[in-house]
């Protein structure tokens, strides 16, 4: 295909490497250019790809053409660089959270929004191949009404210490959780009414003196009358673990690790599964989406009103954890400015 779309990187760290090779075996597109402070990142980009490299963004935001941006920077850069890319009006992809508040993050959305940048922010379950055929199951109706969903996130580690902070990634609810309350709206096709969560410091007692936790569970109560419940934390030492199950009033859902015995005991191993393992076909199908949207013209998803309706599940559930588990009311996000036709 010689009329490849271009596209450009910032971010060349693990989560950055998977875009980029993901974008590089695609027919439908080609990695121009890749930004990062991090001379040895770059060097790394350069060697494996031979793509153009800087780490000025001003330098990199002038490289033409470009038709999309995929931003896999840090957390603490993504408003910053959003702002920046958004000036382009061309198609962004960005990692999550975009901001750690609702303020900071609608106001650089309604930049995006000004600019008429198409967007997607990358919630990578909703395109994995197992929670879109729960999906598929759940809306035709052969198991019932959806009563209970329960989901699970557990990583195998609570990264370094210097990226500890809720002014860095945000803590356990916005950093992980957030995952788990935007797949239970994705999954459920609906809108959560009320939230209660509940935390604890139980491995990483350090984690206590930046105000962040290693285990939480979040119930989320729908406005159709579904509850979801979800559990975080940050310690299976067998490997990262994610998995669902959706009770129906004629039937239940699982998905997760294969249950071939009445019981499954997974032991800490030096090749356990990571994030990137896990959800490999779920990273290239959310980039392929974003490149086709690109080359389509076609609305992209998870869009902007997912990002922000997640981020402000997060923060209220961990409003609830730090009052004690209360109850507290999801109001309806009023809408950002969108340009008349």
């Amino acid at each position: 295909m010689n009329n490849k779309i271009k596209i450009g990187l910032i971010g060349f760290g693990r989560l950055g490497e998977i875009h980029a090779r993901n974008i590089i075996l695609s027919n439908i597109a080609e990695l121009s250019i890749v930004c990062d402070i991090n001379t040895n990142a770059l060097n790394r980009a350069k060697t494996q790809y031979g793509v153009n490299v800087t780490a000025d963004i001003n330098e990199f935001l002038a490289y033409e053409p470009l038709d999309g941006i995929v931003i896999a920077s840090s957390t603490s850069c993504h408003l910053e660089l959003i702002d920046a890319v958004s000036t382009k009006g061309i198609p962004i992809f960005t990692e999550k959270p975009i901001g750690l508040t609702l303020e900071q993050t609608d106001k650089v959305l309604q930049k995006v929004v000004d600019n008429e940048a198409p967007f997607q922010i990358g919630f990578q379950r909703r395109w994995d191949p197992q929670y879109r055929k729960v999906k598929s199951i759940v809306e035709s109706g052969e198991i019932g009404k959806p009563i209970l969903l329960k989901t699970y996130s557990r990583d195998p580690n609570a990264s370094k210490p210097e990226n500890w902070g809720l002014d860095k990634n945000g803590g356990l609810f916005l950093n992980a959780g957030i995952h788990d309350y935007d797949i239970s709206r994705f999954i459920l096709g609906d809108e959560v009414d009320r939230i209660s969560a509940t935390g604890a410091t139980l491995i990483y007692p350090d984690l206590a003196s930046v105000g962040d936790i290693d285990t939480c569970s979040t119930t989320l109560f729908m406005k159709n009358g579904t509850m979801a419940m979800t559990e975080c934390n940050r310690y299976a030492t067998y490997g990262y673990d994610v998995g669902m199950e959706i009770i129906c009033t004629e039937g239940i859902i699982k998905i997760g690790h294969e249950r071939n015995s009445s019981v499954v005991v997974l032991h800490k191993n030096k090749k356990a599964p990571s994030v990137y393992d896990v959800f490999a076909d779920a990273f290239s199908s959310e980039i392929e989406g974003f490149l086709r949207a690109i080359i389509e013209k076609s609305p992209m998803s998870p869009g902007i009103e997912d990002a922000r309706i997640a981020l402000q599940l997060a923060i209220k559930a961990r409003e609830s954890y730090e009052s004690e588990s209360k109850v507290v009311i999801v109001e309806p996000l009023s809408p950002l400015n969108i340009k008349p036709e």
